[in-house]
């Protein structure tokens, strides 16, 4: 049987060297203004500053909105907003920010007059043409893009020829973790290298070249036997097609993700570096409130 991406355990290993980096969208804000105005600001820095004048990532010019009024953090795989002591506060669902909070893409985040929402990028279209790579690294990749087994080798030897140490074990660690046993002794410290090695290389990458098993998947009765390795490609680089029950499967890099997509029934493929556990993409129980809570009068800035 193959292997499940469920990894609950870390174990001491020795630390990886960074590896090359490419353009990544971290994650996005969608901002709709009072009026129904809407607008999306993808970002590819971990950290963003909301306010009404320039110098801010994003900009909301309103008179009630401070002039520094909030940040965004993306830290540990959560969105993390913080009230930056503006004098009309900042609001999840209605309540006021009293410390920073953990947020998920279906909270509702008010500042003064504007509704915010932030959440992993939609739609990532792949962009090759801006990657950093020559005809080599790209015929590799298509060929395994292709599902072409023996390239995802030949691949791994080239990257250590050229000095990607990391990259090339990513891909040797990855293999020898699809042909190992859930029961394996193997199997935890096998996975816990992987992760250390996936959390030095941008997600960008890992889309290409990633074997994570498919999650959700309601067209078979127990576990399906598919991995994300070999799936058809799309135009977008986070989303591929299962010709077995003709759907499209998502690449979610955070869990949060992961579950958003399954809710909508979609097929899920999570990436190696968030920590699993069992039925962790199983909608979570919140509280609700009894009654509406109504926003204060804005003061001025």
């Amino acid at each position: 049987m193959r292997p499940r991406n469920v990894i609950v355990h870390c174990t001491k290993i020795a630390p990886v060297a960074r590896a090359t980096r490419y353009v990544l969208a971290v994650f996005q804000v969608e901002i709709t203004a009072r009026d129904g105005a809407r607008r999306r600001e993808v970002f590819e820095q971990p950290e963003i500053t909301i306010g009404r004048v320039n110098g801010n990532d994003i900009i909301l010019p309103a008179g009630n909105i401070s002039k520094r009024h909030a940040r965004i953090v993306f830290k540990d795989d959560k969105y993390i907003v913080v009230d930056l002591k503006s004098t009309n506060g900042t609001y999840v669902n209605g309540r006021k920010l009293t410390s920073p909070l953990v947020v998920r893409d279906d909270d509702k985040i008010y500042i003064g007059d504007f509704l915010l929402a932030v959440g992993p990028p939609d739609d990532l279209v792949d962009d090759d043409d801006t990657l950093e790579v020559d005809a080599t690294e790209l015929r590799l990749l298509a060929a395994i893009a292709q599902r072409d087994e023996t390239s995802r080798i030949v691949y791994a030897d080239w990257l250590e020829d050229q000095g990607e140490a990391v990259r090339a074990e990513f891909l040797r660690a990855q293999d020898l973790l699809v042909a190992t046993a859930v029961d394996d002794p193997l199997f935890r410290e096998r996975s816990d290298r992987m992760r250390e090695l996936a959390a030095a290389i941008d997600v960008s990458w890992r889309y290409k070249v990633a074997r994570p098993l498919i999650e959700n998947c309601m067209a078979v009765e127990f576990e399906c036997p598919r991995d994300w390795g070999s799936l058809a490609t799309t135009e977008k680089r986070n989303v591929r097609y299962c010709g077995s029950c003709e759907k499209q499967v998502f690449y979610c890099s955070t869990v949060d993700d992961a579950r958003r997509h399954t809710q909508r029934g979609h097929c899920v493929a999570v990436d190696i570096v968030p920590l699993r556990h069992p039925r962790d993409l199983e909608p979570e129980r919140r509280m609700m409130m009894g009654r509406m809570m109504m926003m204060p009068p804005p003061r001025k800035p």
